[in-house]
């Protein structure tokens, strides 16, 4: 009975014709269900109208058209007929549950908050920040959300004359950064180039335009010349037999644009502006074609990518490559089959009908999960932003486990990165990788398409260097988390050990020693490990200590003060005290070794406790010590026992002489020193030598810099 009712409905013959267009889309379509929403929304914003003056229930049948397009369910259409109902008119999200059922309601929803957020221009980077963050979590519910978004933006986009300039301005930015990067994302690249040339058109008005007359100039030179590439491919695939169809498209404006801006010239210079496409049936069809297209034109080995045997994480695939056609003038072509051309325009749309149906398993639905994971635990807005902008821009590549799984990596990312990619853990303890069977450091860079493996350490802990190291967010966000709690952690055992060492010095009976009730109530502390983090800090200076200590300790105070000004200015006092603070080498996040005289094991040393740093090691001959309060300097030794390499940088001046790079090579493996890094560079009669290198003691140093200068065109050791 209620199919009937519905069916009875009666509508205006313009939107007879928009619920005939939405069925040729997609049949599938529940038409009663349409034609009642075509109806309610007809009474809702009866009476309201667009800046074009049309109705407006216009945008919604508009973007109820492309969401049809895109062969979404019926709820996902419904959606997007509603989806200003709730924002512009009285009517409620229960009545819209009730009426086209939750699931259609829920999105209605989503995208109204989403619509919210963006209206917040208060603070223009936690506005974006939260947009995305509404985004994200809605797409994790139900990813048809943001289909309905994009289709929302690009009719908006497309009648963006109507609006004052600065809201057209506004909109086109929040377009190029939000909206694009996410059409690209979820492999819709047909909305991709038409919301980046409608957004371009309003940023940068002067330039867009240069563009557009200059192809209207070329306009017939450019589709005679497309003529004379197609011609010959017609005729060779009919010659092989080979079914398909060949189309030629200049390329969008936005993405000229941006080749000009690459390669710092201008639009005359630029000859690969369009871009061929074979359809062909099969898989095997398109590697057929390939071959085709080389036998006419030879190719360039460093453009060609085959993205059918690894797919773009959006599922794009396709054959790219880039020829020397005709008069010399380089030709991408594409090669894909129908099925994959449907994808490449409609990207996870033309997939998620099924997912939505089945399960959420699969590679696009896992990284909306990640995604959705990330930005509870990123609660700075700009952190936020850097996050997403990484993960959703273009050119990202594709690495393998050795189980065959697919990591999606930025270019240049690490090895480190595909360690904190796989898991967290195996980041955190990564020690280097085999990549395609090559053992190679946690810094190299990962190449496209290769399989890594990682190789890991349970005794291998992060060390600062590493944020330098890593390019992904995600993996500096869990660096930062580790570093977090374990400085904190090093901070209290540090300061355990100095309020441990102090006792000691100042020889504080145990049976007089104050205990944590009386620490805390006198530092104001909420607990002992507190007290100890503000000592490894360097915020509770050794002064204070002492001061607080005074009670407590035999000793009197003007031995004490002696002693200390001893400690300070006495590198020998300092490197023979008992109570000396053992310092090794090893990666530590609050030892930090001068770089005014960067100080090796051997040379005697003295600390300085620097406020929120930790303790800075100098060498004791440093003239800076003398710039450092007494209160902050603290004896200091190094630690044989655990005793490990260290990096050793020098510079050598040197005649340029032929050989001599070779010779300081064999210097340095005869005082079997490893070396990490080494750059050359000459002008004329100089050259000069860049070395870091890892030794074991300051003997084995100097033995070292003795030999080099022994060099002939060896001018000076600077070290």
């Amino acid at each position: 009975m209620e199919e009937e009712k519905t069916n009875e409905i009666t509508l205006t013959s313009n939107q007879e014709h928009i619920i005939d267009v939405l069925i040729r889309k997609n049949p599938s379509l529940d038409e009663g269900l349409l034609r009642k929403a075509a109806a309610f929304i007809a009474k809702a914003h009866e009476g309201q109208f667009r800046k074009s003056g049309m109705p407006y229930t216009e945008h919604p049948f508009e973007v109820a058209k492309i969401l049809a397009d895109l062969h979404l369910d019926t709820s996902s259409v419904l959606a997007g007929l509603l989806h200003d109902v709730v924002e512009d008119t009285p009517h409620t999200l229960q009545e819209l549950a009730e009426m086209f059922g939750e699931e259609t309601a829920f999105m209605v929803d989503a995208v109204t908050k989403i619509s919210a957020a963006q209206e917040q221009r208060i603070d223009k980077t936690a506005a974006k920040a939260e947009t995305y963050r509404k985004l994200v979590s809605a797409m994790a519910k139900d990813p048809r959300v943001i289909m309905i978004k994009i289709a929302d933006r690009v009719h908006n986009m497309r009648t963006m004359r109507y609006m004052k300039p600065d809201r057209r301005l506004a909109i086109a930015q929040e377009t190029l950064d939000i909206y694009v990067p996410l059409t690209h994302r979820f492999g819709l690249y047909k909305f991709k180039s038409e919301l980046e040339d409608l957004s371009f058109k309003y940023v940068n008005p002067v330039e867009y335009q240069k563009i557009v007359d200059a192809l209207m100039v070329n306009k017939e030179k450019r589709e005679t010349y497309v003529k004379s590439v197609i011609g010959p491919l017609q005729f060779k695939m009919a010659l092989e037999e080979l079914d398909c169809t060949i189309q030629g498209r200049t390329k969008n404006i936005y993405s000229i644009y941006n080749k000009m801006l690459r390669r710092e010239c201008k639009f005359e210079d630029i000859f690969d502006i369009f871009a061929v496409r074979i359809i062909v049936p099969t898989l095997s069809d398109c590697y057929l074609a390939l071959g085709y297209v080389h036998n006419l034109w030879a190719p360039l080995q460093s453009r060609f990518k085959d993205y059918i045997a690894t797919p773009k994480p959006n599922l794009y695939q396709s054959l790219h490559t880039t020829v020397i056609g005709p008069e010399n003038k380089m030709v991408e072509v594409q090669i894909r089959t129908k099925d994959m051309d449907m994808t490449a325009e409609k990207g996870f749309a033309a997939h998620w009908a099924y997912k939505m149906e089945t399960s959420r398993d699969g590679e696009e639905l896992a990284w909306l999960d990640q995604m959705a994971q990330l930005q509870k635990e990123i609660p700075d807005s700009q952190d936020f932003l850097n996050f997403l902008r990484a993960d959703l821009k273009p050119g990202g590549m594709t690495v393998f486990t050795p189980k065959g799984d697919s990591i999606e990596l930025p270019p240049g990312a690490t090895v480190l990165d595909f360690a904190f990619a796989v898991h967290t853990e195996l980041g955190l303890h990564c020690i280097g990788a085999k990549i395609n069977n090559d053992v190679v450091n946690i810094d190299k860079p990962v190449p496209a398409g290769a399989s890594v493996q990682i190789l890991k350490s349970p005794a291998q802990e992060p060390g600062p260097e590493w944020m330098e190291i890593v390019k992904t967010v995600k993996a500096k966000q869990e660096l930062r988390k580790w570093m977090r709690t374990s400085f904190q952690q090093q901070a209290s055992d540090l300061g355990k050990q100095i309020w441990k060492r102090e006792l000691l010095r100042l020889q504080v009976p145990k049976d007089k020693t104050p205990q944590e009730v009386e620490i805390c109530e006198h530092f104001k502390m909420p607990t002992l490990k507190d007290f100890y983090e503000q000592i490894g800090l360097g915020e509770l200076s050794l002064a204070t200590l002492h001061q607080y200590l005074q009670e407590f300790s035999p000793v009197e105070e003007n031995q004490n003060d002696l002693k200390t000004s001893i400690v300070v200015f006495s590198k020998e006092i300092a490197a023979d005290d008992p109570y000396a603070l053992p310092i090794s080498t090893d990666s530590s996040l609050l030892i930090h070794f001068a770089n005014c005289c960067s100080p090796i094991p051997g040379e005697p040393i003295i600390g300085a406790m620097m406020p929120h740093q930790g303790i800075e090691v100098h060498n004791a001959h440093c003239s800076k010590l003398k710039e450092i309060e007494k209160e902050r300097i603290i004896a200091v030794t190094w630690d044989d026992e655990n005793a490990n390499s260290f990096e050793v940088s020098m510079v050598l001046e040197t005649d340029n002489r032929k050989g001599i790079t070779i010779d300081i090579l064999n210097e340095l493996s005869k005082a079997n020193v490893f070396l990490s890094r080494m750059s050359v560079a000459s002008i004329k009669y100089s050259g000069r030598v860049r070395l870091t290198f890892k030794a074991f003691r300051k003997s084995q140093v100097d033995k070292v810099i003795e030999s080099l200068k022994q060099i002939e065109g060896v001018r000076e050791v600077k070290h």
